[in-house]
């Protein structure tokens, strides 16, 4: 096995030192531009490699970005993961990314992995407990992504949502103007969201001038399970004539249901989109979240904040598309 290439090796072959090799090698002005291109060529030709991980012991500081997140499996945060890591590459930084299963005490590790691997900042879709991201953040920046952080904290870290309260409206009004005179809803177990997509719920039966039925008002479990029931309860004895998903996992329990039940029309809703959506032989209508911006917001400010840290916290709301199918 060939010896690896040290920045000594390089260094003798220049006819410089050291710390005129690591200057050049990260385009230190302090090294003049044809020098640094001699420098670099001749790393080049060495087949050099800076050791990375010893930068950032020395200067405690990695250029990776942490990402945590709930469920991997998940179309919606696959390809969130998709869009940050797109992001973070433009702009010179790796992801590491933790799936947490919606636990507690994985979301813990995957917040003390970060900060031994030294991450330069995380970007966090909480599990919704208890975890003290403050004491377990400490001065490490942060940037929480479709979920809200904890009430209290809630302020003090930037935040990049969807508006889910208009999208929601906006979702359910498509339905009813499409002739639909009583929505069910299967609502996400997930708390913000929760709320926040049953206001939007609510904000449309109104201004539709329809009563609100707490009867056709259903809550998933957090592993769906009780789907297929609410399903059923909804469209067969509540006789609901549309029916709302809250997210597009509880979509796909739903629609494994439908072809169990002997149904007249009736108008079904997603929030979330999935592209095979369109070969559905039961119409949809969906809100679409700005899945590639939601990322690039995200990176970018984490970024932003790991260079300025006295940025003040701010919520970024982005706007979801409604589509029919």
């Amino acid at each position: 096995m060939s010896r690896k290439i040290t920045i000594k090796d390089v260094a003798a072959e220049a006819g410089v030192s050291e710390a005129t090799i690591s200057r050049a090698l990260n385009d230190s002005p302090q090294v003049k531009p044809a020098t640094r291109q001699r420098i670099q060529k001749i790393a080049q030709n060495l087949g050099y490699h800076p050791n990375g991980l010893a930068r950032s012991i020395r200067v405690q500081k990695t250029n990776t970005l942490g990402v945590i997140i709930p469920d991997i499996l998940n179309n919606f945060f696959t390809h969130i993961i998709r869009a940050i890591e797109d992001a973070a590459a433009q702009a010179g930084y790796d992801v590491l990314i933790v799936n947490t299963d919606e636990q507690d005490d994985r979301e813990v590790s995957a917040l003390n992995l970060m900060l031994e691997k030294q991450a330069a900042g995380v970007i966090i879709t909480s599990a919704g407990g208890p975890t003290d991201y403050a004491a377990q953040l400490g001065n490490t920046p942060a940037v929480f992504v479709d979920r809200m952080p904890p009430a209290g904290i809630a302020t003090q870290y930037d935040r990049v949502l969807v508006d889910n309260v208009r999208g929601t409206q906006d979702l359910v009004t498509q339905l009813i103007d499409r002739g639909a005179k009583r929505v069910g809803i299967i609502n996400s177990a997930v708390s913000m969201t929760a709320t926040e997509r049953l206001q939007g719920y609510h904000q449309a039966l109104a201004a539709a001038g329809q009563e609100r039925d707490p009867a056709i008002e259903a809550t998933a479990r957090t592993d769906n399970s009780n789907v297929a029931q609410m399903t059923r309860q909804l469209l067969i004895n509540q006789r609901c004539d549309g029916l709302l998903a809250a997210d597009n996992t509880i979509m796909d329990a739903v629609l494994h249901k439908l072809p169990d039940l002997d149904l007249p029309p009736f108008q079904l809703g997603s929030f979330d989109d999935q592209d095979w959506f369109d070969f559905l032989p039961q119409p949809i209508v969906t809100a679409k979240q700005p899945i590639a911006q939601i990322g690039k917001t995200a990176v970018d400010r984490l970024i932003a904040r790991i260079n300025q840290p006295d940025l003040p916290a701010e919520e970024f709301r982005l706007s979801a598309k409604i589509i029919t199918h």
